[in-house]
C-alpha cells in the first residue's frame, strides 16, 4: 500500500523565489511525511484486545507491517509513505482480492492517514512557516 502526496508549482510566487518556495515545499513535506508515519505507527500498533494481534503466543503478532512503514521525500514536490510491499498489505488495507471473498473489509490505514494529513497539512505549514523563509 502506498500514500503518495505530490505539489504543482505554478504561478509568479514560483518564478520569483523558485528556489526558496521549493526548498520550503520541500519542508513542508518532510513534515508531512513524518506526520503520516507517526499515525499510521499509532494506527498500526498492536493493541492486547485485537487489532493486527493475531493470536498470543510463540506465533503472536510482532509488528512486522508497522516496521516496514516508511516514507520518503522523492523530489521537492513528490513524497511517498509505503508499506514496502508487504505481501498482505493490500488485505490489511482492504483492497485486496481476498477482501472479496471474506468478511474481512479491512483497516483502512492509509486512506484514514491521507485523509487525516488533508486535514493537517495546513497546520503542519504552519509550523514550518513559509512566510519566514521567504522573509515576509
Amino acid at each position: 500500500m502506498a500514500l503518495k502526496f505530490d505539489v504543482d508549482l505554478k504561478g509568479p510566487i514560483f518564478t520569483n523565489a523558485e528556489g526558496k518556495v521549493r526548498d520550503g515545499i520541500g519542508d513542508v513535506l518532510q513534515a508531512a511525511i513524518e506526520a503520516g508515519e507517526q499515525h499510521l505507527d499509532e494506527m498500526l500498533r498492536p493493541r492486547p484486545a485485537g487489532v493486527y494481534l493475531a493470536v498470543v503466543g510463540p506465533k503472536a503478532s510482532k509488528g512486522n507491517y508497522r516496521r516496514n512503514v516508511h516514507g520518503q521525500l522523492l523530489s521537492n514536490q513528490h513524497a511517498l509513505i509505503t508499506d514496502g510491499g508487504v505481501v498482505y498489505g493490500p488485505w490489511l488495507e482492504g483492497v485486496g482480492s481476498r477482501n472479496e471473498v471474506t468478511r474481512f473489509k479491512g483497516y483502512s490505514s492509509f486512506r484514514k492517514t491521507r485523509d487525516w494529513l488533508g486535514g493537517k497539512i495546513h497546520d503542519i505549514a504552519a509550523h514550518i512557516n513559509l512566510a519566514k523563509r521567504l522573509g515576509g
